[in-house]
């Protein structure tokens, strides 16, 4: 640290000589001007610090998605990487991977300005299931008493590791094996293991009712918020085609 410097630049409180960390605020007290190096090892530790990682994250949710999103809930926030900057994140992969494999996932609807549209700005569509999935369970879990944005850290935490799984795994395997994204061959398994993942992270998430009545609400809110997200997509594709002609 500079000797020079006796206040925290982040919130001003005082520092001791050779002191290390803001007693205040936590911020290392590294010297103003910025170096490549510092960057670096500032992105490198959000991937990696063990108390709040992505990484650890990912892990997390894995295993144990439905507690880290009640843990979220109930007031754990330190403790994990937060749903909505982990969402963001996931789409923004998933967009990229999408962008440089060229995987079409809107030839159904035909080769037309429409699709062009929707390709071009799949990260917006890959975002609109994750509040109509929050709204289905909040429908359908009326009896937790929680608010609509209590269910939003489960629906984007679980939408946002199965965006990731569609970046890092469906993504790659649909441009190596030249499988259509809405094919029988690869639609049942998507969709099947995304309703097995959701059950399983709601019967940890929701305390209300019998495991097997919790997994039935969940299915049936993750396919809710499925076919709302087609439902929308075609209504788009119309209004688009009839705005065009116009």
């Amino acid at each position: 640290m500079n000797d020079a410097a006796v206040t925290c630049a982040n919130c001003d409180a005082g520092l001791a000589n050779g002191q290390k960390y803001c007693g205040e605020c936590g911020q290392r007290t590294t010297p103003l001007r910025l170096t490549t190096g510092q960057m670096l090892h500032d992105f490198v530790h959000v991937l990696t610090h063990i108390d709040h990682s992505i990484l650890t994250l990912i892990k997390s949710l894995i295993i144990r998605p439905g507690r880290v999103s009640r843990e979220y809930v109930d007031g754990k926030r330190k403790k994990h990487f937060g749903p909505l900057a982990f969402l963001l994140i996931t789409v923004g992969l998933a967009s990229f991977l999408i962008a440089i494999t060229g995987v079409k996932f809107f030839t159904p609807v035909g080769e037309n300005n429409a699709a062009e549209f929707l390709q071009r700005h799949i990260n917006l569509v890959i975002l609109l299931q994750m509040p109509l999935l929050a709204a289905a369970c909040t429908l359908l879990f009326w009896d937790e008493k929680l608010h609509y944005a209590e269910h939003l850290v489960l629906s984007a935490y679980t939408s946002g590791f199965r965006i990731l799984i569609l970046g890092l795994v469906a993504t790659p395997v649909i441009a190596l094996a030249k499988v259509a994204p809405a094919s029988a061959s690869f639609v049942p398994w998507y969709i099947g293991l995304w309703l097995v993942y959701f059950s399983f992270a709601a019967a940890q998430f929701y305390r209300a009712g019998n495991v097997f009545w919790v997994i039935t609400r969940a299915v049936i809110a993750a396919l809710i918020g499925q076919a709302a997200t087609i439902y929308l997509i075609y209504a788009f594709i119309v209004l688009f085609e009839i705005v065009r002609v116009l």
